[in-house]
């Protein structure tokens, strides 16, 4: 598999820049403008969530054994882990399955009623 060099974030070279995130927000709100520190925090937190959406869908394309990192790879990570869906790819190829957790306290709560119900229809 290829990989690309790596990038040198701290030397100034950002995936989005200042410039581009001041254009979103001005999107939203023309008036609004954020300070520098708020700016380079949302830069490093595009950065980390790029570099880690990345790094996951190599590992996916090398587990699949292909050499060529695809949509799907990253469209898996994104649904499963961000459930973020790309819209325009083959979403029935992606079956997402999110296992929801039920606190014990609940399901204890759900088991007792279930088990009342139960009791009513024999008596």
């Amino acid at each position: 598999m290829r990989q690309a060099g790596p990038v040198d974030l701290d030397g100034g070279s950002r995936i989005l820049s200042k410039r581009k995130i001041q254009e979103l927000v001005g999107e939203i709100d023309p008036t609004e403008r954020l300070e520098p520190e708020v700016e380079d925090i949302l830069c490093d937190i595009a950065d980390e969530f790029i570099e880690s959406v990345t790094a996951f869908a190599c590992q996916l394309a090398k587990h699949r054994k292909a050499d060529t990192l695809e949509a799907k790879d990253l469209q898996l990570h994104l649904e499963r882990n961000w459930n973020i869906r790309i819209p325009g790819f083959a979403a029935e190829e992606i079956r997402s399955v999110r296992k929801t957790t039920v606190p014990s306290n609940h399901q204890e709560r759900l088991n007792a009623i279930t088990n009342t119900k139960n009791l009513a229809k024999f008596n």
